[in-house]
């Protein structure tokens, strides 16, 4: 059973353990800055940037932990950018033609909901 233990703790050290790790803010903010332009009601699409970006957050949001992670982080972001359109966010996966849901964020959004 050690033997065992002993195996496991060594493959999480070789891989990073990046599998447990949640994600990381700027991770989330370089994947949603350019969603910026169309958030901000100064483009009518999003860019594809914006799409591809979108497209590798919802890969990376699998687990409960990492929604609230990017939802607090994108609360923290969009706060930062001034005004925008929070009504304008579950609009961006259907403009990418995604099939995922995104709510409005605002500074009043609760991230502990974001299962």
């Amino acid at each position: 059973m050690a033997k065992a233990a002993m195996v496991v703790i060594a493959i999480l050290l070789i891989t990073g353990c990046e599998a447990l790790a949640p994600i990381k803010c700027s991770t989330v903010i370089e994947d949603v800055a350019p969603c910026v332009s169309f958030l901000k009601s100064n483009t009518e699409h999003p860019s594809e940037k914006c799409c591809s970006g979108i497209k590798s957050l919802n890969d990376d949001a699998g687990s409960a932990e990492n929604r609230k992670v990017i939802c607090r982080c994108l609360k923290r972001g969009l706060a930062a950018i001034g005004d925008y359109d929070p009504k304008r966010i579950p609009l961006v996966p259907k403009e990418c033609g995604l099939s995922i849901t995104l709510p409005p964020i605002d500074k009043k959004t609760d991230c502990k909901k974001a299962m």
